[in-house]
This record gives C-alpha cells, sequence and structure tokens, in this order.
C-alpha cells in the first residue's frame, strides 16, 4: 500500500480527523508476542473510537501476509504496510518515536520493531515507546508495554487528570506462551 510518501500522507490525513491516533508497530504476522499484542489491542478498540480516537497499525512485511495477521490475531483495525519504513523515519525526523528497523529476510528494507506512539491531532504525544531489541528481549520479541495500562494513562491525560500508571508494566514470554497455549 506504502509509497515513498503515502504512508506519511495517510497517517497525517487520519490525525487530521481524529482526536488522536493509537498506532502500534508489529513484526509480523509469524510472531506469536505480536499477534498476542494485536488481540490486546482489538480489546481496546471500542474504547479508543468513542473518544473519537483512531488506531493504526503498522508493520513492514508484505501486503500479502495481512490476511494471515487477521485470522490469528481476530485484529479488524487498520494495517498500514509499509516495506520502505517511511512513515518510521518520518516519526523519527519529527522527533515524535524512534522505530527501531532490523535486518530480516522477507523484509527488503528491514522490519520494523515493536513500538507505541498514542499523538493527538495537535501533535502532543501522550505515550511514546520503542523497542530496543537485545538478547534479553528475545530480538525485539517481549518486553512490551501492557496495552490496557497504556491507554488508561492516555484516558487519564484526555480528561485532564493524572496517569494511574506511574510505571507502565510490560508483557513477559510467560502470558503469550500461556495464551498461546491455552488461549
Amino acid at each position: 500500500m506504502a509509497t515513498k510518501s503515502t504512508s506519511i500522507t495517510y497517517f497525517d490525513g487520519l490525525l487530521a480527523k481524529h482526536d488522536f491516533l493509537f498506532v502500534v508497530y508489529f513484526r509480523g504476522h509469524w510472531c506469536p508476542f505480536c499477534i498476542s499484542y494485536l488481540k490486546a489491542l482489538e480489546g481496546l478498540k471500542s474504547q479508543i473510537n468513542s473518544l473519537n480516537g483512531k488506531i493504526l497499525t503498522v508493520t513492514a512485511e508484505p501486503e500479502s501476509q495481512s490476511e494471515a495477521t487477521r485470522k490469528s490475531s481476530g485484529f479488524t483495525g487498520e494495517i498500514l504496510v509499509d516495506t520502505e519504513n517511511m512513515l518510521a523515519l518520518e516519526l523519527k525526523q519529527r522527533g515524535l518515536l524512534n522505530v527501531a528497523i532490523s535486518e530480516k529476510a522477507g523484509y527488503e528494507h528491514g522490519m520494523a520493531q515493536p513500538s507505541v506512539l498514542v499523538i493527538t491531532q495537535n501533535n502532543e504525544v501522550l505515550y511514546s515507546w520503542a523497542i530496543v531489541p537485545s538478547l534479553m528481549n528475545l530480538g525485539g520479541a517481549k518486553d512490551r508495554p501492557v496495552l490496557t495500562q497504556v491507554w488508561d494513562n492516555v484516558q487519564a491525560q484526555l480528561q485532564g487528570k493524572g496517569r494511574p500508571h506511574k510505571k507502565v508494566g510490560t508483557v513477559g514470554a510467560g502470558s503469550v506462551i500461556f495464551g498461546k497455549l491455552f488461549g
């Protein structure tokens, strides 16, 4: 879907139409941590939409894999395929989010690593996080922020209140494996 400027234009267009965007970068359909994350994100969709927010997921994985992602995650929201990582580069240039790009077979311009950005229409960043791939987090797979806690904090900020979670917890390997085994 994305060409050099299409992904950036699409992002900017969505942001102009909504009070805020809840952006989640994921690695691909093959990543159980990503699939688990997208399931959690789907669970927040109605709450986010009710406040005139919009979920946008972004991947560098070829569009031919989007249906497999949807099937395994149940995610029904927007998937922006940005195989050239142009939006990631633009977000970094704007000082909003520094998405790590790693070499991986099947990703011609590199694989965008997990990241989260919640940004308002007036460019106020309510939450920003990007994994720094390492051996300890399985190359960027685990130790992502708990999305329900991120959302709790975002809701509070939108209402002019303090964040209920001073430190957002992380999703480790155990919960993903448990979910994979026991649904």
